[in-house]
């Protein structure tokens, strides 16, 4: 059974763990949403179609709360009727805030601070603005396989300096009462990433990465990404005055893995004897300091079962028997999965047949699905997770950046705190149209939430240019007081100095 999402199912963050505002914990069971086709203008969008692949979903009884979409662009669509079709079907959404084309590209070719245009913030804000109304999109995407490989690691603090300034610049609508919550940011890490050279295993990796997107000099982080009323002090949860959301940029931790490719695979041990992929991570990431998700999962089918000389899987199809680890075992550290994929995995990852999708007629389920809900609907029992209380501290970056240089050839990243923030220094016009609903001109003129950013930011431009004339004027006024008093003191001196009053004469 399924309840329609209002604002009080809206998903936080708090500690290591996702909550709805009730206090229960929330934990993502979610599948990786089909891509859509490409027409003239660029993204296809039929609402009906889409919703049509989230009732398929319902009427197959998938026990599922998240889809996670790959391909939108809300500068030119808006997505109102799919999302509040999804909420009313009781279904999640995460979405992305960056774009495979234009202006919301974080091209991780450059390295920073080149990789972090004002194109790209003028995207993200526009797209969370659009987003934040819908209580049942539950994050947001700013990095998905960013950093994969040594060269494009150069452009890791893009990633942090973006998602730093999107969190400024949601704070600012909160705070404008613009509207009433956050989003919490999420980045989507490759499990295995190359770094290092050959020695570095892919658990470190990761955990490098999540050490880094989560790391603050001060050694305080993202403790709540919600912030409307005050929720982080009701929660005994830290709140900074400088920065409701702490330093930490990301709030979410995703890994996309691969793994579970054995066909007498277990939790803890290959069957070589080695440590389970999914056990070993579960280690590593013990001691991160936000939630963490694997943000896509599922083994390639062509690499599924090919131990298994007796093929008792047909073409490769997955058996999905780590779901009950990873809402189990791990359920300490991880919130959950999305099940890569419906559709749109180049053949490799689908679980529905008669693709690539049309982005108007739902797909046919295949046995991988069926194995994928029979594994689903195992859990129906599992009693919820209690309300836990564990935060963790976020690294230092300092540390993080020490383990940079000795165990990556010496690698030094940019410090991103000399980056750039767009949506308090300059405005911004758009170089793409929009939809007339986020309040966008097609002539590239600044949207209505840029203009009173850069209203506010005018406004506070004067009163410093005011302030500093004031200042001027009152230093002027003391420095000619101060030089009359010494020339007055040089006459006391010769015996006779005048006065307002009179002249006086000293002995």
């Amino acid at each position: 059974m399924y309840s329609p999402i209002t604002a009080e199912d809206t998903v936080v963050v708090r500690g290591k763990h996702l909550y709805k505002r009730d206090g229960s914990i929330f934990t993502i069971r979610g599948v990786a949403f089909p891509t859509p086709p490409e027409d003239d203008v660029g993204v296809f969008y039929n609402s009906s179609a889409w919703l049509d692949i989230l009732k398929q979903l319902r009427e197959l009884d998938l026990q599922f709360n998240t889809v996670r979409l790959y391909r939108m662009d809300p500068l030119k669509v808006d997505y109102s009727e799919f999302i509040e079709g999804a909420a009313e079907l009781g279904v999640y959404i995460i979405v992305p805030l960056t774009a495979a084309s234009g202006g919301g590209v974080l091209d991780r070719t450059l390295p920073a601070p080149k990789c972090y245009k004002k194109s790209l913030f003028n995207y993200g804000a526009n797209a969370l603005y659009q987003y934040l109304k819908h209580p049942n999109v539950l994050g947001g995407v700013v990095g998905n396989e960013v950093m994969n490989d040594e060269t494009s690691w150069l452009a890791a603090p893009c990633v942090r300096s973006y998602a730093r300034n999107l969190k400024l610049f949601m704070d600012r609508l909160v705070q404008e009462k613009i509207v009433q919550r956050t989003l919490p940011l999420i980045y989507a890490a490759q499990d295995s990433s190359v770094l290092g050279g050959a020695e570095m295993d892919s658990d470190t990796i990761v955990k490098l990465t999540a050490d880094y997107l989560t790391c603050g000099e001060t050694g305080k982080g993202t403790i709540v990404a919600d912030v409307a009323g005050d929720e982080a002090m009701t929660h005994g949860m830290q709140h900074f005055s400088e920065n409701r959301f702490g330093m930490s940029p990301i709030d979410i931790f995703g890994i996309n893995i691969e793994s579970w490719c054995w066909s007498r695979q277990d939790y803890y041990y290959n069957p070589d004897g080695s440590l389970g992929a999914y056990f070993s991570l579960w280690k590593a990431l013990q001691a991160t300091s936000v939630p963490v998700i694997f943000s896509e999962m599922g083994c390639p089918h062509q690499l599924f079962d090919r131990d298994d000389p007796l093929h008792r899987n047909v073409e490769g199809t997955r058996d999905w028997a780590q779901v009950q680890y990873v809402l189990n075992e791990m359920r300490d550290t991880w919130s959950g999965f999305i099940a890569y994929t419906y559709d749109g995995g180049g053949n490799d990852f689908n679980m529905f047949t008669g693709g690539p999708w049309d982005g108007r007629n739902v797909l046919q389920p295949s046995q991988d699905f069926w194995n994928f809900k029979e594994q689903l609907d195992k859990l129906e029992n599992v009693p919820p997770l209690l309300q836990q209380q564990d935060i963790a501290l976020p690294r230092r970056c300092s540390a993080v950046q020490a383990d940079f240089i000795s165990c990556c050839g010496g690698l030094r990243l940019f410090n991103d705190d000399k980056m750039q923030t767009f949506g308090f220094s300059a405005i911004m016009p758009v170089d793409v149209e929009v939809n007339d609903s986020i309040q966008q001109t097609q002539d590239g003129s600044p949207s209505e939430i840029t203009k009173s950013f850069y209203t506010e930011i005018s406004s506070a431009g004067l009163v410093l240019v005011l302030f500093s004339v004031l200042y001027t004027i009152q230093k002027w006024y003391v420095s000619s007081k101060l030089s009359s008093l010494r020339e007055r003191s040089k006459l006391r001196g010769a015996g006779n100095t005048n006065t307002k009053y009179m002249s006086i004469e000293e002995t």
